[in-house]
């Protein structure tokens, strides 16, 4: 596997909205969800910054404006950056060490889910700050 896979999602919706689905395989990424997290970024806001010593994520993005993914390896000076335009909703699976961040570049909120299999802990944190974007 690679330090981070993306997976564009296929709409599912109709005329009432999208739906978007996570495939079975992309599921098993995880082994065992033990914390589930959403919220928005707002325009010119930035999320992450960071990575996961010990534990995997999954990231959902909904979009509707362009915003940038942007990643490296902990101990890595190269950055890897891909910009997404227009709507839709991708996957990103992040593995343990890789730093990863997300810039709303746009003009409307994202939408992210992010899935993990660690519990969340304030007391016994699992990140590890590096700036990729700003």
């Amino acid at each position: 596997m690679q330090d981070i896979e993306i997976t564009a999602l296929e709409n599912y919706g109709d005329i009432r909205g999208a739906l978007y689905n996570i495939p079975d395989r992309d599921m098993q990424f995880l082994d065992k969800i033990q914390n589930i997290h959403f919220g928005k970024i707002h325009p010119n806001s930035i999320r992450g910054n960071h990575c996961h010593r010990q534990s995997k994520e999954m990231l959902i993005i909904g979009y509707l404006d362009t915003w940038t993914l942007a990643w490296a390896k902990k101990d890595s000076a190269e950055v890897s950056k891909k910009e997404f335009t227009g709507s839709g909703a991708v996957l990103i699976k992040v593995n343990e060490g890789v730093v990863h961040s997300v810039k709303n570049n746009g003009d409307k909120d994202l939408e992210i889910i992010a899935l993990s299999n660690r519990i969340f802990s304030k007391e016994n944190p699992d990140t590890f700050s590096k700036i990729l974007l700003t």
